[in-house]
């Protein structure tokens, strides 16, 4: 008798065929049994930095003298170089990211300090340092804001920062405004693009004293436009200032009251402790938060009394009396410092949720928390306390213990935008995101507990996963040492 197994529904009957015939077991069918597979060890959460390569190292012996930052005096000694405002982007549209880190040494003490960006090409997915393309890097004091733009269709990253070197009302010691995109095969400065910015003449035509800036589209052509929130309060020559960008990639500068309006915005609670009785703008966000096409703007202010403020755009007009106060963080209005914002559809419903990263102004520059508010057709509810678990440990953090550094990327491909929060010892948070705006959180430190900032957060070699970039640092009282190092991260999701 001959068995055919081509049809499920006949295996029971060959199976007992096959016993009779003795082609199986000598036992009878109905005894018949098969051993129960191995169990499987279901494996838990877990978040894992491993370290990958070495991009590139640099070293100063530069000396600083002694100096008074905040109130505190510091010893003067070898300078110190730190990364700000890096940014993550596909300047050649080859799938491989390239990385640009502006650079600030000897912040806050009385050196003029200039320093070259920082590029790291990427042509195979695997960053390196070109000693060439950098030499045509401009040298500037750092950048507190990058954002990325497209400019005539082209991927592009703009930088502005703020007076942090040297003494006020010097003609040297000013910011710089800075457009990095790809021109004639190469990555580099853009010139003749952006117009002339401050108001003072002695100043060159990049100049800038500008803690905030953000891009988006304000006047719904379609086009990034540029707003930069230039300080009035501690140098001459600087006015907030609107770039438009036209069809031939060039940007036209206006002026605005409102943008005036935001540098003098009132005390919510004048008598208040913790705060230096002035409200300081701080940060600039441009998204599209009601669905018309036309960039909203958040703006955060700090070292004084006030709620964040967001404006919605009316036809390419903000009107500062329309101004909503969005709800406050942790810290409450008194102290908060409103230092980040960020901007995407977390909850899957259509519209951008805003995530803030706030800290303290009392002790100074202390904490980490990130606010999270979900944006019901343009009314936005803070969702923190159930959405994004978070430790006392980092929210009441030290004097100048906060970070900036917060990414929004998809680390596991299911559509759903996670954050990944590195803060200022080397320590990583990742928050995966569970569907519905909730998060789980978990947390990792570099290898051998090493510290660094982190500064990017993205596929640099194109295989699916996400790989991070780390400043770190080395060296001793006579020489100190920047090590720029990739690392890949290895993850299994909380359930």
């Amino acid at each position: 008798m001959k068995c055919s197994f081509t049809s499920l529904t006949l295996a029971p009957f060959c199976a007992f065929l096959l016993a009779s015939c003795g082609g199986g077991s000598s036992g009878s069918a109905t005894n018949t049994s098969t051993p129960d597979p191995s169990p499987v060890t279901a494996i838990a959460p877990f978040i894992e930095l491993k370290f990958a390569y070495e991009v590139h190292r640099f070293a100063t012996k530069d000396l600083v003298p002694p100096y008074t930052y905040a109130g505190v005096n510091y010893p003067g000694g070898v300078a110190d170089i730190f990364p700000q405002a890096s940014i993550s982007l596909d300047f050649e549209g080859g799938r491989y990211p390239e990385v640009i880190i502006p650079l600030s040494k000897a912040y806050g003490t009385p050196a003029y300090a200039a320093l070259p960006y920082v590029l790291l090409s990427n042509a195979d997915g695997r960053l390196r340092y070109d000693a060439g393309l950098n030499a045509q890097l401009p040298s500037v004091f750092g950048a507190r804001r990058a954002a990325a733009l497209q400019v005539a269709g082209k991927p592009m990253a703009f930088f502005v920062a703020h007076n942090v070197s040297g003494s006020y009302r010097d003609p040297k010691a000013h910011g710089s405004a800075v457009l990095i995109g790809q021109r004639s095969g190469t990555i580099g400065a853009v010139a003749n693009t952006i117009p002339r910015l401050p108001h003072k003449d002695i100043l060159p035509d990049d100049a800038v004293d500008a803690h905030s800036m953000a891009a988006g589209d304000v006047n719904g052509d379609g086009l990034d436009d540029i707003l930069i929130g230039n300080w009035t309060a501690f140098g001459d020559g600087f006015r907030p200032v609107l770039l438009t960008q036209q069809s031939s990639g060039r940007f036209t500068a206006s002026d605005d009251p409102f943008f005036e309006q935001l540098l003098s915005v009132p005390m919510t609670n004048p008598r208040s402790e913790g705060n230096e009785g002035f409200n300081l703008l701080l940060d600039l966000h441009l998204a599209d938060l009601n669905g018309d096409r036309y960039a909203d703007l958040v703006a955060g202010f700090g070292h004084g009394s006030t709620p964040s403020l967001l404006f919605f755009n009316r036809n390419g007009r903000f009107t500062f009396n329309e101004g909503v106060a969005l709800p406050p963080s942790i810290y409450g209005i008194d102290t908060n410092l409103h230092m980040e914002t960020r901007s995407a559809d977390f909850d899957k419903d259509g519209d951008l949720d805003l995530l803030i990263q706030h800290s303290r102004y009392v002790p100074y520059y202390g904490g980490n928390y990130l606010q999270l508010l979900r944006n019901d057709r343009g009314v936005f509810t803070d969702i923190t306390a159930d959405a994004l678990p978070q430790d006392q440990s980092d929210i009441r953090a030290a004097r100048l213990n906060w970070s900036p550094d917060v990414f929004i990327q998809d680390l596991d491909g299911d559509s759903l935008k996670d954050i990944v929060y590195g803060l200022s010892k080397g320590q990583l948070l990742v928050f995966f995101n569970q569907g519905a705006g909730r998060f789980s959180r978990l947390a990792v430190t570099l290898p051998q507990n090493q510290s660094g900032r982190l500064l990017a957060v993205s596929d640099f070699n194109a295989d699916g996963g996400p790989e991070l970039l780390y400043y770190q640092y080395g060296g001793s009282s006579t020489e100190k040492v920047y090590i720029i190092n990739a690392f890949n991260l290895s993850f299994k999701k909380p359930l």
